[in-house]
């Protein structure tokens, strides 16, 4: 009964201390809220910021690494090798990459804004040599012949050379001299069925006659 009592009383002290306090509980109570709130509006866009931030850190981080290609580069070039460049170069970095280019060297034909592939090979060619026995040898029918294997190289010869092709005239002939101009060095002889006016039918008599 003690105890019943005691808790009566604690209550209605309890109840007391609420009226005769209540503008100031309210008060308070309105103040922890205003606290929570500013805290959440404020807090949340620094850390949205922060998150952002950190994603356009590992953004650019990934960016920076550039992917590598591998090139063979050899012929006419001081250091002929395979050089390491980033993807997107050109011809022209390639050769630079290499140590540049001998005094020997024929950039007639070579398109030096080309862009390079992964695994892709590019040879710069030697400067013709005029009087040479080997490189003026003549047919039986006086025409002149390609160097050594008696195959013309699509990737260096200049319109003469190319129209002594079968069904090669000097429109033809122009049109892969143009073609290598834009899209670089012929990779394969296959390749040049891509010149306009070349088709399967062209490339079998010729075929056997060129190489890159």
């Amino acid at each position: 009964m003690k105890k019943i009592i005691e808790y009566i009383g604690d209550r209605e002290k309890l109840a007391g201390f609420v009226k005769e306090h209540r503008d100031m509980l309210i008060r308070a109570v309105l103040v922890a809220c205003a606290i929570t709130a500013a805290l959440f509006v404020f807090a949340s866009p620094d850390d949205d910021e922060k998150k952002t931030d950190a994603v356009k850190e590992s953004t650019v981080a990934v960016e920076s690494e550039t992917a590598k290609i591998l090139v063979d580069i050899g012929g006419e070039v001081v250091s002929p090798m395979v050089v390491e460049l980033d993807e997107g170069s050109r011809v022209g970095d390639a050769i630079e990459a290499a140590g540049g280019v001998t005094e020997n060297a024929d950039l007639t034909d070579i398109n030096r804004a080309a862009f390079v592939e992964d695994g892709e090979k590019i040879y710069i060619p030697p400067a013709a040599v005029d009087g040479t026995g080997e490189d003026e040898d003549a047919s039986s029918s006086g025409q002149q012949v390609s160097r050594g294997d008696g195959r013309i190289n699509i990737n260096t010869a200049d319109s003469a050379q190319l129209q002594e092709l079968d069904g090669i005239g000097p429109a033809t002939a122009q049109k892969i001299i143009d073609y290598r101009k834009e899209n670089g060095r012929f990779s394969s002889i296959e390749d040049i069925k891509n010149v306009s006016g070349i088709g399967d039918k062209s490339f079998e008599k010729i075929k056997d006659r060129i190489k890159v």
